[in-house]
């Protein structure tokens, strides 16, 4: 029976939920896009077009649907594709039409539609379009102004292309599985489908891009390899390449265990109600929990307080005492404590928690959709707020739904709307010739934001402070300083900082492409007006400081749109710009934490303290900011006006777990902790006969256990996994036997012989291996640029690539105030006597201070 006994409907969320008729415009209003994806990260891709405007058709198998129709989670865990909470999720705003593509009749229907389409996305294998020969040749000669997004594993071409595999697999290729959990266990992947999340969203900026390209009256193919999107991602993997790539240093595994001590104090912490996530990063956090935690304990305080790094017995002392202090108080006591102390701690809430939470209900984060089979249900809601944003309109789909509507409008139709396309501000080379972006942003997710803005073609002015250490390096590290660090001194080239170690740094460089840099004290009257100046010829600001920061420097976006009414202001505070919680203090793993991503991870079976912390929303951020930003240049050809968008980052990541929030609703549970495991297939990490090496392996269905039983022990596990109920009740056995099979192979033996089989396996990479990996060779993934700070290295490419509009990669950063001379004398047109009086008296300098 459904709903849950337990379930009962909720009342109104609040009075400030986002709520729009479908007939006020949309920033995305007037696009129509093919949905051809049949997984989550096609899928989400297109749920972005569709919840901000777009109309979404989505094709699918008839009698079958899409493969998330299957996935579930289900109401009383009843198989039934009309109610499976993955598709209800990524699904809202789309009309189905189901269309056999080896029917001729419908492939014209489809033809039809692609006449009537701006992009069309699909997840299909690569090759898969061209043997219906249903190809881009094809496409494009009916429409040839069409985008097509093409998502994969491995990508279009290379020697990986045709390699099986599922989210585990592109994780262990791309992701930073490989410094993910305890050094001395298994690497550890992120929970739930977060990958699969990130791909799509890079999906949709893509798509986006490509849109704007389109304007020139082109179409364009864009292919989207899984493996490169989470390489190039801002959850470390970026940065550890680069790293990589300057010194040959690799992150050792255990990096980002629980509980690591060193320049930085981090983890998970048992209260006695749940977690806590602990992130200290400095002297001054430091110090702040030792008042806090010593306030009754002279000796512990006495002993600790201005001793950020501490090692062997007063370590372990330490570590005892502050697991004893939090399990004596409730999580959200020990949070709102140090938090009133400022302290990055928060707690790890629960799906049940975050849908009841004060902070998000008030802020209006959740929307309520009526379904006619499921009923009314509670869904994330706007990812981000802009004007003529987000808005469900409609459920998902039924089944071919909209199938006798479509079929019948011919090649034409598009409802009671024509297809607009604005003309736009933007033609040339590049998708964003012509815009100009000023960055005013801090650590990863901002800038990977802006670093995506300027691969468009943006002009992108990074704006820096001389007095403060605006690259998260001073000017006074040394090469002695770091000796001591560890892993840290690789971030440099050769392990040496030079004398220009804020020029040196991958943890800066991995995201300053094609970025221009000049020097500006805003806390100054003259580094306010050139900021001023420069926004008032700008069209698009990007700032993520603490709430406030711009206030009070007197450039809030309220005086910045006053100044500049065509101004796209993104503002990206974790917890969004009004509520209870809005300044919490923080980093990523904070945020995992307050958004139910933290509870959910850890090793198969064990509490969540068993897992280090990840940087999920530093990943996930920054694609999410380049559509919203072009949605809103978007919108600006339409209205005239630019606006805020208001980018709460936690909000935006609240999306990758909308299935669960469904399910907590149907079902009345949260997600367990699953480790590598997975609740439809049978799947681990294991250990291969190289030192440390390890592969990722999944059995999706009954064929792979075929021939994995037939390859591995055909007579030892035969009657133990030909049935999906079967692999469940005998996995711990069935995995014990795959782990065996693995020791005694090397990996790449290992993965050849699975992967001839036709079974997704794939190694855990390392850097070093990455750096020589003969299919990113292939591809031409690494980018080889040169600059003086730093000498000639490879980069990490583009996170997707497309034929039909270029992709910029032209210098690989910008020295510290490098650009002056050009943002102040052109772009600003000062007088040489006026920039040379700046020079003169230290406040526009060529180096950093601080």
């Amino acid at each position: 029976m459904w709903p849950h006994a337990g379930w009962k409907r909720r009342s109104a969320l609040s009075d400030k939920a986002p709520t729009r008729t479908q007939a006020q415009p949309q920033a995305l209003s007037g696009l129509r896009v093919l949905d051809l994806a049949r997984w989550a990260a096609g899928e989400y891709a297109t749920k972005l077009f569709a919840d901000f405007g777009a109309d979404v058709i989505k094709v699918e198998k008839p009698g079958e649907g899409s493969l998330t129709r299957q996935w579930g989670p289900f109401p009383g865990d009843v198989p039934d594709p009309e109610a499976s909470a993955l598709f209800l999720h990524l699904n809202t705003n789309k009309r189905s039409v189901a269309l056999d593509l080896k029917d001729p009749a419908d492939v014209e229907v489809l033809l039809g539609l692609v006449e009537t389409a701006d992009a069309l996305v699909e997840s299909f294998r690569p090759g898969h379009l061209e043997s219906l020969g249903l190809g881009p040749d094809v496409l494009h000669e009916r429409n040839p102004r069409l985008v097509i997004t093409r998502i994969s594993a491995f990508g279009q071409d290379g020697p990986n292309r045709d390699r099986e595999a599922t989210g585990i697999v592109i994780q262990a290729a791309g992701g930073p599985m490989n410094a993910t959990g305890a050094a001395d266990r298994a690497p550890l992947r992120k929970p739930g489908l977060l990958e699969h999340y990130t791909i799509g969203r890079t999906a949709g900026e893509a798509t986006m891009a490509g849109i704007f390209a389109a304007r020139g009256g082109t179409g364009s193919v864009i292919d989207v390899s899984g493996q490169e999107v989470l390489l190039s991602g801002a959850d470390r993997r970026a940065s550890y390449l680069l790293s990589a790539s300057y010194s040959g240093m690799v992150a050792p595994r255990g990096v980002r265990s629980p509980h690591r001590h060193g320049a930085t104090f981090t983890g998970p912490f048992r209260t006695s109600d749940g977690f806590v996530m602990i992130y200290v990063t400095n002297q001054v956090f430091w110090n702040r929990l030792i008042d806090l935690a010593g306030a009754d304990d002279p000796e512990f305080h006495a002993r600790f307080h201005g001793r950020q790094t501490v090692s062997g017995q007063d370590r372990d002392d330490f570590m005892d005492y502050i697991a004893g202090w939090c399990l004596a108080g409730t999580k959200i006591d020990l949070m709102e404590r140090c938090e009133a102390a400022r302290i990055p701690v928060t707690a790890f809430l629960t799906v049940s928690e975050l849908l009841e939470h004060e902070h998000f209900r008030g802020r209006g984060a959740f929307t309520e959709v009526e379904h006619p089979v499921v009923g009314t249900l509670t869904y994330t809601g706007a990812p981000w707020r802009m004007r003529n944003g987000h808005a469900v309109h409609t459920a998902a789909p039924l089944l071919d739904q909209h199938g006798a509507q479509l079929r019948d409008q011919g090649p034409t139709g598009h409802g009671e709307e024509t297809v607009g396309r604005a003309e736009s501000e933007t033609v040339g080379t590049y998708p964003l010739q012509g815009v100009r972006v000023v960055d005013l942003t801090v650590v990863w997710s901002g800038p990977g934001a802006t670093a995506l803005l300027g691969d468009l073609g943006a002009e992108v002015i990074r704006l820096e402070g001389n007095n403060r250490a605006s690259r998260q390096v001073s000017a006074k590290t040394t090469k002695e300083l770091i000796e001591s660090t560890g892993y840290h001194g690789g971030t440099y080239p050769d392990k040496d900082p030079g004398e220009r170690p804020y020029d040196r740094t991958a943890l800066f460089n991995w995201h300053s492409r094609n970025k221009l840099a000049a020097c500006a004290n805003l806390e100054t009257p003259e580094g306010r007006a050139a900021a001023l100046a420069l926004l008032a010829e700008s069209d698009v600001l990007v700032e993520n400081n603490a709430n406030g920061t711009l206030e009070k420097l007197g450039l809030g976006h309220e005086e910045l749109l006053e100044l500049n009414p065509r101004l796209i202001v993104v503002r990206m505070p974790p917890m969004g710009m009004s509520g209870p919680m809005s300044n919490y203090l923080g980093y990523g793993p904070n945020f995992n934490s307050l958004v139910g991503i933290a509870a959910m991870d850890g090793y198969e079976g064990e509490d969540p303290d068993s897992a280090g912390e990840n940087y999920h929303m530093d990943e996930a951020a920054p694609a999410g900011v380049a559509f919203a930003v072009m949605a809103a240049l978007r919108d600006r050809e339409r209205t005239g006006a630019g606006g805020l968008i208001e980018f709460p980052q936690a909000e935006a990541v609240m999306a990758e777990i909308g299935e669960f929030i469904l399910d907590y609703q149907m079902n009345q549970r949260n997600p367990e902790v699953r480790g590598n495991t997975d609740p439809h297939m049978l799947q681990d990490v294991f250990l291969t006969a190289d030192t440390d090496r390890w592969l990722a392996l999944s059995v999706r269905d009954d064929r792979d256990w075929a021939t994995l039983a037939d390859l591995v022990d055909p007579d030892g596990l035969a009657g133990m996994g030909e049935t999906a109920a079967l692999r469940a009740e005998n996995s711990a056995a069935i995995r014990a036997v795959l782990a065996g099979w693995c020791l005694a192979r090397p990996a790449e033996q290992a993965v050849r012989e699975f992967q001839g089989i036709g079974v997704p396996a794939g190694e855990v990479m390392s850097e070093d291996r990455l750096l020589s990996d003969p299919h990113l060779a292939a591809r031409g993934w690494f980018r080889e640029r040169s600059h003086p700070s730093v000498g000639t290295h490879r980069y990490p490419g583009h996170p997707w690539r497309a034929e039909g509009f270029d992709l910029a990669f032209g210098r690989p950063l910008p020295g510290f105030g490098e650009d002056n001379e050009y943002v102040y004398r052109q772009v600003l047109g000062y007088s040489e006597q006026k920039y040379d009086d700046l020079v003169q008296r230290g406040l526009v300098t060529d180096h950093q201070i601080a």
